[in-house]
């Protein structure tokens, strides 16, 4: 995804992040989670499953896309999406990378699995963060990725970042989309559903979990990797609401969202949260490339890690979160409050 002055101008959305209380009194839903006896899905590895790959094209007809340069406009969304999920057949790995198989069929003996929602950033596109995907798939997750009509990198006029207040909407426009679809919704466990997303998909994910105007209160966990709390709602009216499990990631280097807007929005978040910092971390190192360096890794483990405990109940897989933080090279270093 390249840099541009547009997005560099989000440094100043840092002011606009508003003076929410910490002290707001929120209730949990990670409370109702820790009490469950049992996973309410399998948890495994990353790599445990072969992964399918599905695309598909969801269309709102209740939501207008904008003008934008040259394009009059639509009366429309269109949402192109891929989706990665647990299938049978072979796990293939080529250097290290779980691959994935076009309409491969669905592992439903296996199942349920959690959804997670990811949402990619400007000028980018769902098979940009195609390795997340699969790692995720590949440990027992159905991941929906959808290519919001005016930021991806095919967007008609130009992909722009002031759609983004319409792209939490998308987001649970497409799980409504998915939970309708026949086979998928056969093996989605619908009760466990987490948002992820980078850049400005880290804006989407964080407005769709926790900003008031958009709040989709069938997301159990959230993990925005280098965004800010602001855009898609007033910067005072995010996380007023249910305590949802959020782990913040950002690197200290990135200079094109501030690696403040993370502290800053880690800060007003209620626990239970946690928050990975990586040391001299750039914008796009290490979410998206294919690389098998130990931080990309380390990465990998870290994201399964908090949907496991989140999304399948498993409390062991705190411990696994903190290990694959301390086994990142260069180094990352983790704050928690898990209430």
């Amino acid at each position: 995804m390249r840099k541009a002055s547009a997005l560099i101008a989000l440094s100043f959305v840092l002011t606009a992040c508003g003076s929410a209380s910490s002290d707001e009194t929120t209730t949990s839903k990670a409370s109702v989670a820790t009490t469950a006896t049992v996973p309410v899905a399998v948890v495994t590895e990353r790599s445990s499953y072969a992964v399918g790959v599905r695309r598909e094209t969801y269309v709102d007809t209740s939501r207008v896309t904008d003008a934008n340069g040259d394009f009059k406009g639509a009366p429309e969304r269109t949402l192109d999406t891929v989706i990665w999920y647990p299938a049978l057949g072979d796990l293939v790995i080529e250097q290290e990378l779980v691959k994935g198989t076009a309409d491969a069929e669905i592992d439903a003996e296996h199942g349920p699995y959690p959804l997670i929602v990811l949402s990619h950033g400007w000028t980018a596109n769902p098979d940009v963060y195609a390795v997340l995907g699969r790692t995720w798939a590949s440990a027992g997750y159905v991941v929906v990725a959808p290519a919001y009509p005016l930021s991806n990198t095919k967007a008609p006029g130009g992909p722009i970042i002031g759609d983004v207040d319409n792209q939490p909407a998308d987001a649970s426009f497409v799980i409504d989309q998915v939970l309708a679809d026949e086979a998928l919704s056969a093996v989605i466990d619908a009760e466990h559903i987490g948002a992820a997303g980078h850049s400005l998909g880290a804006i989407t994910a964080l407005g769709l979990t926790f900003a008031a105007c958009c709040v989709d209160d069938r997301i159990d966990a959230a993990i925005p990797m280098s965004g800010v709390a602001a855009m898609v709602d007033d910067g005072a009216n995010y996380f007023l609401g249910e305590a949802i499990p959020v782990l913040f990631i950002h690197g200290t280097d990135d200079d094109t969202v501030p690696y403040n807007a993370s502290v800053d929005a880690y800060g007003k978040a209620a626990a239970p949260k946690a928050f990975v910092t990586f040391a001299k971390g750039d914008h796009v190192f290490p979410y998206i490339g294919g690389g098998v360096d130990a931080r990309r890794i380390a990465f990998q483990d870290m994201t399964t890690a908090w949907f496991d405990r989140w999304l399948k109940n498993d409390e062991a897989a705190l411990d696994r979160l903190r290990s694959a933080v301390a086994a990142s090279d260069p180094e990352a270093s983790l704050q928690e409050e898990l209430g």
